[in-house]
């Protein structure tokens, strides 16, 4: 199921907020496989001691930044922390990679001095194809880290790069940001109640 464009006119009689909802219902219905792969794998993640990485651009750095948060502290169950790392949040590492190093590789320098084996990347875009987060997944493929796409529409380069996709079907990026969200808070308090496989 894809949405190519949202609402291109509200239906005479049906309020805006209806015709909202009634887009977003079941597209975000049509994604229950996905997200529960992406309880699982971070669930894993958890389990194994590991890390996860996040990178994205916009709209999808500030969802990182904010996903990072909630999987440290959001869905801490008193035993092991979910160790997860936003590289979009230091703002100088940011600056000083993308001016010595090219905007490309902003993700890629900081996860080549941090990341190990088992960790994981997961990375944010709506369209799938931003050169620094295809750039990360591509570097973190070739060093042995599963990849985790969230992404919308046809999922661009990600999807192909990723090991778990969760695919917001809608070219609407706005709406694909809010489904992002919502998902991204849904696994936030699986992982925390332990409710997330069931």
């Amino acid at each position: 199921m894809t949405q190519d464009s949202f609402a291109p006119a509200v239906r005479p009689g049906r309020d805006v907020w209806d015709e909202y909802l009634a887009t977003a219902g079941p597209l975000l219905g049509s994604m229950g496989a996905q997200v529960r792969s992406l309880i699982s794998e971070l669930d894993a993640v958890r389990h194994e001691g590991s890390t996860v990485y996040l990178a994205g651009n916009g709209g999808s750095a500030s969802a990182a930044s904010h996903l990072a948060q909630d999987l440290l502290k959001g869905a801490y169950d008193g035993g092991r922390p979910l160790r997860s790392v936003a590289l979009t949040d230091n703002l100088s590492m940011l600056t000083a990679y993308a001016n010595d190093c090219g905007y490309d590789r902003v993700f890629v320098e900081p996860l080549a001095h941090l990341a190990a084996p088992a960790d994981r990347l997961l990375v944010i875009s709506c369209s799938g194809t931003s050169a620094n987060v295809v750039a990360a997944a591509e570097w973190a493929r070739r060093a042995g880290l599963r990849v985790i796409a969230v992404t919308a529409g046809d999922g661009g380069r990600l999807r192909d790069l990723a090991d778990v996709e969760v695919n917001a079907p809608t070219k609407d990026v706005g709406l694909a940001e809010a489904m992002h969200s919502l998902v991204f808070h849904f696994v936030t308090q699986c992982l925390r109640d332990g409710t997330g496989e069931r």
